[in-house]
């Protein structure tokens, strides 16, 4: 129990703490007001239990496994302490105040304390070896991504400065609970604690009290100190992670994002270009950020060597408020563009918009809609966009594919082959959604007559736009020209009007996440079906029936937006496995955890002429592990590219879109 002139010293460093708690805690969300899309805040209160889950479940991640186990050991003992924070200074202040004594929660709590304070003390020690001793490559960021020196220099600090204070706050912790076992007699439910006592035992009474107040306040002191400091560290990702958590809102996939209204002429800034431009939330995510470099690990272009780091991206952010805190608090508008010295320009156009980084994260960041947004600015207001872009763009616009062939050449792959058509039938139950890749590139239209074989087969009610269709325009909007993907998207949607359409099947991830999820940002909902998920159900009701084997080893590579972007994996993997004598194997990276093929966010038009190596080659690192006959697909892009690896590499393996090799095993 602390002295009367203590409890007085002790009230005024409290309320020091807090008042200067308030003042940096009320910085940080000035800071993150400055951003656009207000945060619902109302949230919170809902998702009380989301919360809670990233609290205490989201540390559980599947990579590292050692680093996790120790860093969750680490969180939870450093949450614990926040209660027994509280406890211990009631006992300072309250006479004769034992938290529980003689009760088994008591016993309980004393002993789980004791327990967590000895792994908390491990974990710290671990951490910094890993960091500063054995300097853990997973640590760094490569050289050639943007990056300030004092971020570089921050980032190790404050992980030393948090390691250090969470080790010297539990440390006195525990030195504190031995002096006051020192006075009375060792317990078994405070173990740590006890062995420490027992070095005390040559100690006057007066000197063990002495060092056990001189623990209490070095313990207190500290954490009271450390709070106002808190949102200058990455500590803060400790709450503002969970809350990031209750203010995501993820009902689309995380490729999707806030349309434009490009009738509103008040709007003056088209993308993000300053940070104030940003959303509030990723904004937060500055604050969230772990700088665990999960994110890197994941990310296609950074594994490749190009200058590119989703973890680089969130620090400079964080780095960068720091540094001009003045300003962003008081209302002037930052001096330097986000494409200065958040990423560079070649970062910006490296990412493939895969959504791994967002998949990955443990604290709910969105590096890759910072990304995307920026590119609308450097397309709409600033015109600096990669040359082969412009191709893009034009063949968008004049023939409404990326190809730039003639928008009436767009059935020339039917051929012989009798498809249905809307102009002709009026309606059908399905439109059959060719796309652009289906109706002009060489291999497309050979799954795009799968399809329709298929079709027919199974009699379903469908028919195509054939002239009428155009393209989704996600190419356009991944590459940052949002102004042409709602031009395309607005002509679509006419189309559909006049038909009535309501459910749509489509062999293109991306045009199922354009027609899904894009389309429903402009108030328009479709059933939108991949052919996988449709030609799985055509097998599982017995309208398609594989009776001949094919045997042979077959893998699957998974497409991001088909996979990560709208949940699709097991779709694909049951079609393959119901023809006869197919051995499935999986890639090294499969599922949740597949590498990009690296033609996603309209990389599939621009060259990839950064970096080590390019990514479908990295992709083919994995075939190469299990040597499959043939490699599956469900993506024309991924179709492209992994041919494109398989021919690069000089694999003996073939690869064929799943609807071509459904079709080959079905004898009529």
């Amino acid at each position: 129990m602390l002295s009367g002139w203590e409890k007085v010293i002790f009230i005024f460093v409290l309320l020091g703490s807090l008042g200067a708690t308030r003042i940096t805690f009320g910085k940080m969300f000035k800071i993150i007001g400055r951003g656009v899309n207000p945060i619902d805040w109302t949230l919170v209160f809902k998702r009380i239990p989301t919360g809670l889950l990233a609290l205490f479940g989201r540390p559980l991640f599947k990579t590292r496994p050692l680093a996790t186990i120790i860093h969750t050991g680490v969180a939870w003992g450093f949450i614990l302490y926040m209660l027994v924070n509280l406890i211990d200074i009631i006992n300072g202040l309250v006479p004769d105040f034992h938290f529980m004594s003689g009760m088994i929660i008591g016993d309980l709590y004393r002993l789980f304390v004791d327990i967590f304070s000895v792994i908390v003390l491990l974990g710290v020690v671990y951490f910094l070896i890993r960091r500063f001793v054995q300097k853990d490559p997973a640590l760094r960021v490569n050289d050639n991504v943007l990056m300030s020196a004092k971020a570089r220099k921050g980032v190790h600090r404050d992980s030393a400065l948090v390691a250090f204070f969470i080790f010297f706050h539990v440390g006195f912790r525990l030195l504190g609970a031995s002096f006051e076992l020192a006075q009375t007699q060792a317990e078994i439910y405070q173990p740590a604690a006890s062995v420490l006592a027992s070095l005390w035992s040559g100690m006057s009474p007066a000197s063990l009290i002495f060092f056990e107040h001189t623990s209490w306040w070095l313990a207190i002191g500290l954490i009271l100190a450390f709070i106002p400091y808190f949102p200058s560290t990455k500590h803060a990702h400790l709450f503002m992670g969970p809350l990031n958590h209750m203010i995501t809102d993820r009902e689309m996939t995380s490729a999707s994002f806030e349309t434009i209204d490009f009738e509103d002429e008040s709007l003056e800034q088209y993308g993000t270009s300053l940070l104030e431009h940003l959303p509030q939330k990723n904004i937060l995510d500055a604050y969230a950020c772990i700088m665990c470099n999960r994110c890197q690990d994941a990310c296609p272009a950074y594994i490749t060597g190009k200058p590119l780091s989703p973890s680089a991206l969130e620090v400079n952010k964080r780095y960068y408020i720091h540094e001009h805190m003045t300003e962003l608090t008081t209302g002037d508008d930052s001096k330097e563009g986000l494409s200065e010295w958040m990423l560079s320009e070649d970062a910006i156009w490296a990412c493939t918009s895969c959504g791994y980084c967002v998949e990955v994260c443990p604290v709910a960041n969105e590096p890759m809609a910072d990304i995307l947004r920026i590119r609308q600015d450097l397309v709409m207001m600033e015109s600096k966009f990669p040359k082969e872009a412009v191709t893009t763009f034009k063949n968008l616009e004049v023939n409404g594919n990326p190809w730039g062939q003639s928008g009436q050449d767009r059935e020339k792959w039917l051929g012989e082959l009798n498809a249905p058509k809307m102009r002709e039938k009026g309606s059908a139950e399905y439109l059959y959604w060719v796309g652009c890749a289906g109706a002009y590139d060489a291999r497309g239209q050979e799954v795009s007559r799968a399809m329709v074989q298929l079709l027919n087969m199974a009699g379903v009610d469908y028919a195509i736009l054939g002239s009428e269709e155009t393209c989704t325009g996600d190419s356009a909007r991944r590459l940052g020209n949002e102004y042409l993907f709602q031009m395309l998207a607005d002509q679509n949607i006419e189309t559909f009007d006049n038909y009535n359409v309501k459910k749509i099947i489509t062999q293109c991830p991306h045009c199922l996440n354009a027609l899904k999820n894009d389309y429903q940002a402009l108030g328009k909902n479709y059933e939108v079906i991949h052919h996988t998920d449709f030609l799985n159900t055509l097998v599982q009701e017995g309208k398609l029936t594989p009776n001949k084997a094919n045997n042979s080893s077959i893998t699957y590579h998974d497409s991001c937006y088909l996979g990560r972007h709208n949940d699709i994996y097991a779709s694909p993997r049951e079609v393959i496995q119901s023809i006869p004598g197919i051995q499935l194997d999986e890639l090294p990276r499969s599922g949740e955890e597949a590498l990009c093929c690296g033609a996603g966010g309209g990389r599939m038009w621009l060259e990839e002429t950064l970096g080590e190596k390019t990514i479908n080659v990295e992709r083919m690192e994995d075939v190469k592990a299990i040597r499959p006959q043939q490699v599956a697909t469900a993506c024309p892009f991924c179709a492209t590219m992994i041919n494109d690896g398989i021919k690069a590499e000089e694999l003996p393996t073939g690869s064929q879109d799943i609807a071509q090799y459904l079709l080959e095993s079905i004898e009529e």
